[in-house]
């Protein structure tokens, strides 16, 4: 079902329009759409994630980070990610914390952070996500972990299949 929406006015200041008008060009979408996109942001991600002093950095940025990092750095920052801030984000943004929301919060993650992208199969019971990134190999053992320790606070032990330069996942629906 479409969400509803509302006509409001705002006063914004001249140059941040001009960069708006110039990026709605660029993505030949309507000023409103990207206005829409942006507000969007905030609300389903930005404003939650602002509880875990968010830092927002270039993708190139982590991966350098990720690179830098010894294997039990990588896992220990993926478990943190998995364990309190997913866990916590979740509830906070959907009431519970389920194999749903956990999906969810996959593909929430994956439009407004810009590290990864996610395609989705479902089948008999069960959904496959692939979760394709550039943060090489460190950023795909801090993801499988990430994937592993969210499924595993509801005790549930994804199945992973192998692939070098994604993460691919199966777990029941």
């Amino acid at each position: 079902m479409p969400s509803k929406t509302v006509t409001s006015t705002f006063r914004i200041d001249e140059e941040a329009f001009r960069a708006l008008q110039e990026d709605a060009k660029k993505q030949n979408i309507s000023v409103n759409t990207l206005v829409n996109q942006l507000f969007l942001g905030y609300a389903h991600y930005d404003r939650i994630m602002k509880r875990f002093q968010m830092v927002k950095i270039p993708g190139p940025t982590f991966k350098t980070i990720l690179d830098g990092s010894s294997e039990e750095a990588v896992l220990k920052a993926a478990r943190t990610a998995g364990e309190s801030i997913g866990k916590t984000f979740l509830i906070s943004k959907m009431g519970a914390f389920s194999v749903a929301n956990i999906l969810e919060g996959f593909r929430t993650t994956a439009t407004y952070i810009n590290a990864f992208e996610i395609s989705e199969y479902s089948h008999a019971g069960s959904v496959t996500l692939t979760i394709t990134h550039a943060l090489g190999k460190n950023g795909t053992l801090f993801i499988r972990e990430w994937v592993k320790t969210m499924f595993g606070e509801l005790h549930i032990q994804p199945k992973f299949l192998p692939d070098e330069h994604a993460v691919i996942f199966e777990v029941p629906v």
